[in-house]
């Protein structure tokens, strides 16, 4: 009699285990945290990432002092100049890799420029970079093949160029815009050292 009373009444359905309640909680706040985290990193503001970089870029160490190698020129088809900046010149291998790393500041009319042994499609990033710039691709010919502006600092995503280059400018971001500076205008440069033209 006892064990009829504590069966259950039959079309009655058991109620879910409370682990499962809380497995399927965590499963579903877990998956939703995931969806908005990607909509935010891919939908997120560049000047609030440089100013979190920038505050980033104060609290770690002094940077380096810029080295002035050479005064390069930015100039129209018709040869007029647009805008002039002193390079730090980076040619080897470490230089190269090191560029603008740790840099907390550059000066409106300073910049890098980078020289490579050969002409091919080039890439960039941004880590350990807090500057946010403008880099500028420049063909064997002189002759600006692409312009990647308002870069992000610290940014891990790649920063290409759309046709082959031998050389790169970075300068600080918006100086393209600010000084009208496209893709098709001319590059040279003078070595403060060697007075060698290119």
């Amino acid at each position: 009699m006892s064990k009829q009373k504590n069966m259950p009444a039959r079309g009655k359905t058991r109620k879910p285990s409370p682990l499962i309640i809380i497995g399927g909680t965590i499963l579903v706040l877990t998956v939703g945290f995931l969806l908005i985290s990607d909509y935010l990193i891919e939908n997120r503001d560049p000047r609030a990432t440089r100013s979190i970089a920038e505050r980033k870029a104060e609290q770690e160490g002094t940077s380096a002092a810029f080295r002035n190698d050479a005064s390069l020129y930015f100039s129209n088809a018709q040869g007029d100049t647009l805008a002039a900046v002193r390079v730090e010149i980076a040619e080897s291998e470490a230089a190269r890799t090191q560029g603008l790393m740790g840099r907390k500041s550059m000066a409106e009319d300073q910049g890098m420029l980078f020289i490579f042994p050969y002409e091919e499609y080039r890439s960039f990033w941004m880590v350990n970079t807090p500057l946010s710039l403008d880099i500028i691709f420049v063909n064997s010919a002189g002759s600006i093949v692409t312009i990647q502006r308002n870069t992000v600092p610290y940014s891990e995503e790649s920063i290409p160029s759309t046709a082959p280059a031998t050389y790169v400018v970075e300068v600080n971001a918006g100086f393209c815009d600010r000084h009208g500076v496209r893709e098709g205008n001319l590059v040279r440069w003078i070595r403060t050292a060697q007075d060698e033209r290119r």
